[in-house]
């Protein structure tokens, strides 16, 4: 179990996606369920590198409270759901493809931690992801083929 006091940001990719490049997706372990949201990647400038942040996670309980304070004002909640219902309305994903998509390209969730916020085991979204990505790969070199009309 771990420290009450602990509380860890998990940061993954620019939020891009959802027209916020200045932003990066985030989120804070919070208790049982995390708080999912984007914060300003400026925030990641100001602060010293550690080893865990190397890995994409920084232990925000040892900030001192103004910058603490900084990042919690800067924190936009975002609800996960309607992120992949947004990314189903505007792609072919399957809804499952779409939340793995957000949670773990987006969000950089490992497969454990995603898997348990989907309900479903590790290797369930290593599948995904890998049918997600032959997908992609597909329509990347069907892009690339030329049509000319007779």
């Amino acid at each position: 179990m771990s420290d009450p006091d602990e509380r860890w940001l998990y940061y993954g990719a620019a939020a891009t996606p959802v027209d916020r490049p200045d932003q990066t997706f985030g989120y804070v372990d919070d208790d049982e369920h995390p708080r999912f949201g984007t914060f300003p990647t400026a925030f990641l400038k100001r602060i010293d590198v550690s080893v865990d942040e190397e890995r994409g996670r920084i232990l925000l309980s040892e900030l001192d409270r103004d910058l603490y304070r900084r990042f919690g004002n800067g924190f936009e909640r975002v609800d996960v759901g309607v992120l992949a219902a947004d990314l189903i309305a505007e792609t072919l994903f399957t809804p499952g493809e779409a939340r793995i998509v957000v949670l773990y390209g987006w969000f950089d969730m490992d497969r454990e931690t995603a898997a348990e916020a989907l309900e479903t085991d590790p290797d369930g979204v290593a599948s995904l992801v890998e049918e997600i990505r032959d997908r992609r790969k597909r329509a990347d070199r069907t892009a690339t083929v030329r049509f000319t009309p007779e």
